[in-house]
């Protein structure tokens, strides 16, 4: 029987496998230590919770919660106007809305988007992805660079996606996990403080008309407090299966 000549696809699904293949890495969480795994994810959380590296490591979070906003926004087939993070760690994402229902769930990706990446990146971490969850952030940093509407937001992006490109290009497959597993951790850690936040301000009453919240009830006859219910039970939920995921790589 002759066989048969490669098409071009043929070829370049071979490339991506090749690329694939090239891209994952051996070092996870399993073939750590605990020990190590359980220090680094510590030293992550105390960052995140220390008021004065939070000052500075804490933008990386409100990208990602501007970055929720912005795919959703695509999906909702909405036209995005730009994307702002300002010095005290608030952001904007602003769009051209045709949709009350699209609205609503452009609206509601913000908060839960920083613990549901985390997860993701910590489901990297465990399986030899952490190398690819670069290359991913980096795009979706490349997206936001695009749609920054501040040099303030430039250089906060520019610079995170400087730090996670170099370490993705250059570092080792034990620096990658890493990396992506503390920053899981920072997203998910942030990810509570930002619920925490927005919770403070409408039991206050100061400050809310910017939450998404107070936004999302007014656009619906939904009170605030239950949007911030289910922002809630999503958070709680990537927080539970991203301890769950450690956990078990460790066992």
């Amino acid at each position: 029987m002759a066989d048969t000549a490669p098409t071009p696809l043929s070829g370049w699904t071979g490339d991506v496998r090749d690329w694939f293949a090239e891209v994952r890495v051996d070092e996870t969480l399993a073939t750590m230590s605990p020990e190590v795994v359980y220090g680094i994810g510590l030293a992550a959380i105390a960052v995140a919770l220390h008021p004065v590296t939070w000052r500075f490591i804490g933008y990386p979070v409100t990208i990602v919660h501007e970055l929720g906003h912005v795919v959703a926004a695509l999906t909702a087939g909405f036209r995005l106007r730009g994307v702002t993070v300002n010095g005290d760690m608030s952001g904007a994402t602003n769009f051209w809305s045709h949709s009350a229902l699209g609205t609503l769930w452009t609206m509601w990706w913000g908060y839960p988007t920083p613990s549901l990446v985390g997860l993701g990146l910590i489901w990297a971490a465990t399986n030899g992805w952490a190398r690819l969850a670069l290359v991913v952030l980096v795009a979706c940093l490349a997206l936001v660079f695009l749609l920054s509407r501040s040099w303030h937001t430039v250089a906060v992006v520019v610079l995170t996606g400087l730090a996670f490109g170099l370490v993705g290009w250059y570092g080792s497959a034990w620096l990658c996990t890493v990396v992506v597993f503390a920053f899981a951790w920072l997203l998910n850690v942030g990810g509570v403080r930002g619920l925490w936040a927005v919770v403070k301000a409408h039991g206050t009453r100061r400050g809310i008309e910017s939450s998404d919240a107070y936004l999302m009830s007014r656009q619906s006859a939904i009170p605030a407090g239950v949007w911030l219910f289910t922002f809630a039970v999503a958070i709680g939920a990537c927080m539970w299966l991203s301890l769950t995921m450690v956990l078990d790589a460790v066992a």
